[in-house]
């Protein structure tokens, strides 16, 4: 699973700033409530075709993009909410409105964090009629409406749902999703080429070669490149996030550090702090994020076009000396 989202530890910003919140977090509302709201339009329409899509999946993929909607969320909200702890307002009115609502939204994120621990759990997706309005996740029939706290920014955050999951999952009948779509579903359906001394590789067509040392079992060594290969694409298309909202990457510095509960990892891109936080439980192996791999994850985050590159994958496969997936 993989579960991006910029963290940064913004500078003060202007309290007429905050006037851009919403100002109660009242994303947890009865169903009939929920199905009533409704607010960027294109941005929901999009996010909504995506959950067309999701509903009509198997429950892997529904939980998958649950897991991944919710932890958006959550980053989300926390990102605001740590930003707002630098404000001075002058205003009692205004101060008064920002304690309740920083309240209100610690309260949400721990609602958000309980729900992410069960998962997986009973799930169901909701869309609005007509797509008006922002998709719904019910889980152990708790509603949660997916919009963002920062109006200007709900757009950031649904990409990001999408390029996730469609790291994961094939997109192929979404219309309108991200320009890198086409790069993902080229990069399913490698070709095995076989190599000397017995050994073979699977290569994907964007440019990972995964080298065994023989061709058996091979249906589980394609799975297991595919996976490998699934969270180093999620984590170009997360740090390419980064770079196009103005981030700076410091690729000396890049680091996975896995976060407490099982709630994923922490890549640090910067030394100001700022991180994604994603699931990658082959990448964050250590040795894993080799210098090759690292060169072919910055190339595709910056330019799009990456060379070739070699991973010797029998460390992949489960058992003695190899790393495995959960």
């Amino acid at each position: 699973m993989i579960r991006p989202s910029v963290k940064r530890h913004s500078a003060p910003r202007s309290g007429a700033g905050w006037f851009l919140l919403l100002l109660v977090p009242a994303l947890l509302l009865p169903s009939s409530t929920a199905q009533g709201e409704s607010s960027s339009g294109q941005d929901e329409n999009s996010l909504s075709r995506l959950v067309q899509l999701v509903i009509a999946s198997d429950e892997n993929a529904q939980q998958d993009f649950s897991w991944i909607a919710l932890s958006e969320l959550a980053a989300a909200y926390e990102k605001v909410y740590q930003s707002s702890g630098s404000e001075v307002l002058k205003e009692k009115r205004a101060r008064d409105k920002l304690i309740s609502w920083r309240s209100g939204t610690q309260r949400y994120i721990s609602e958000l964090h309980a729900l992410l621990e069960r998962l997986p759990g009973s799930v169901e997706l909701q869309i609005q009629a007509g797509e008006a309005g922002p998709p719904v996740i019910v889980i152990d029939g708790r509603p949660v409406v997916i919009s963002g706290p920062e109006i200007g920014s709900s757009m950031l955050m649904e990409k990001r749902i999408t390029d996730i999951y469609c790291a994961l999952y094939d997109c192929g009948e979404l219309s309108g999703k991200a320009d890198r779509s086409s790069a993902v579903s080229a990069g399913s359906g490698g070709v095995w080429t076989l190599k000397n001394f017995g050994k073979a590789s699977y290569e994907t067509a964007d440019g990972l070669i995964f080298t065994f040392s023989g061709i058996s079992g091979r249906k589980a060594k394609e799975q297991i490149s595919e996976d490998f290969a699934a969270e180093i694409r999620g984590l170009v298309a997360g740090l390419r996030d980064a770079v196009e909202a103005g981030h700076r990457i410091d690729w000396n510095y890049l680091e996975i550090q896995p976060l407490a509960g099982g709630r994923g990892h922490r890549i640090q891109f910067n030394l100001d702090g700022e991180y994604l936080r994603m699931t990658l439980p082959g990448l964050a192996q250590p040795g894993a994020l080799s210098p090759e791999i690292l060169a072919w994850i910055r190339q595709s985050a910056i330019d799009g076009m990456p060379a070739e590159v070699e991973i010797f994958a029998d460390r992949l496969l489960p058992g003695p000396g190899g790393i495995g997936f959960e």
